[in-house]
């Protein structure tokens, strides 16, 4: 007999939401800084591209 197993999506699910959080952080603060027409928006890696930067997410 052939037995299957489920996989375990858990680690793929906090992957998702860690991902989630780091954009919805990086959007949240371009929004703010785009009212208050700050220039350094345009200056900082970890808001233009917050999935391929290292640093603080």
């Amino acid at each position: 007999m052939i037995s299957a197993k489920a996989p375990q999506f858990t680690g793929l699910a906090q992957r998702l939401a860690s991902t989630a959080v780091a954009l919805a952080q990086a959007h949240g603060e371009m929004l703010l800084r785009q009212r208050r027409r700050d220039g350094s928006r345009w200056r900082e890696a970890r808001l233009l591209w917050p999935l391929y930067t290292q640093g603080d997410r």
